[in-house]
């Protein structure tokens, strides 16, 4: 019986977050704007990937971006497996741009000592986990035409699971490669 009422129980604390939700838009005029307070983003660092997808010629490549942080940690970590390739430099190659193109990008999550901190939303008033660990993430594409988008990724995160042993909450996930398509 306590499972059946188990939702009716957390009305009452959703009731008062939805309260503080609706008041917190009210007041959007009046909170001072946090533009400027936590100074400059890194520069990004411009990647060129082949595309899983779509067949482009074998000198036409994608542009993607991420963090010095990302490609510094990743990079040559992805290009050490036999399925995927990113990388910095153009040459001769062209950069060709697909409309609504967004590359296969792998998303590394790292925190070395398994540490959470409580924290309470600023909206809500809700108390929440808040994991303390860093994020990478890096876009990368195929290695050869014959390349599966999934053989490459699970080949990186293995390579990636490996290279960083010292931590002690290791996660890494694929946000797949996209191609929408323009309406006429």
């Amino acid at each position: 019986m306590g499972r059946r009422f188990s939702d009716v129980k957390r009305g009452a604390k959703l009731n008062t977050a939805l309260n503080n939700y609706i008041q917190y838009l009210q007041t959007a005029g009046t909170r001072p704007s946090r533009i400027g307070t936590q100074g400059p983003r890194n520069l990004s660092v411009y990647l060129y990937v082949q595309p899983f997808t779509v067949t482009v010629a074998a000198d036409e490549y994608l542009q993607g971006r991420t963090t010095p942080d990302s490609d510094t940690k990743l990079r040559t970590i992805v290009n050490g497996v036999s399925e995927a390739a990113v990388t910095n430099t153009l040459g001769a190659n062209t950069v060709i741009s697909l409309p609504k193109f967004r590359a296969a990008r792998i998303v590394y999550f790292e925190n070395s000592t398994r540490s959470v901190s409580v924290q309470s939303s600023d909206v809500t008033g809700l108390q929440y986990l808040k994991y303390n660990g860093e994020r990478f993430s890096i876009p990368f594409g195929a290695q050869t035409a014959t390349s599966d988008q999934t053989d490459a990724f699970l080949q990186a995160k293995a390579a990636i699971l490996a290279a960083n042993q010292a931590a002690a909450v290791k996660r890494v996930s694929l946000n797949r490669e996209y191609v929408g398509i323009e309406a006429a």
